[in-house]
């Protein structure tokens, strides 16, 4: 696991990681607007820069989401960041490559993240 995140790092220093555009469909099942959203390699904690644009996404509220994603990874992690300064909750272990839709769900009194998505 050290050999390839050293191997991912060195890539991105290097710029030479190519790059997919990544798309899908959020909704947000939370109780809370959704400000911000980085994404990672899956237990890499290796976050990119906020890819959601203003306004933030309201509870119950859909938005399509695109951005450009390295090509040497689909598994992802997701961390959101809400408007109202709660702290940020992380779902885990999405396949960014093949999901189109990925409903958040988060229960902030027990700090629990559930999803639900179509394949």
């Amino acid at each position: 696991m050290m050999r390839r995140l050293l191997a991912v790092v060195l890539s991105l220093a290097a710029g030479e990681v190519a790059a997919q555009e990544t798309s899908f469909l959020l909704i947000n099942g939370t109780a809370y607007p959704i400000s911000q959203l980085a994404v990672s390699e899956s237990d890499f904690n290796f976050w990119t820069p906020n890819v959601l644009r203003p306004p933030p996404i309201k509870a119950g509220e859909r938005r399509q989401v695109t951005f450009n994603a390295p090509t040497t990874y689909c598994q992802a992690d997701l961390q959101v960041g809400f408007a109202d300064g709660g702290q940020p909750a992380v779902w885990r272990n999405l396949n960014l490559c093949t999901l189109s839709k990925i409903k958040l769900v988060y229960d902030r009194m027990t700090g629990m993240t559930t999803a639900s998505y179509d394949d």
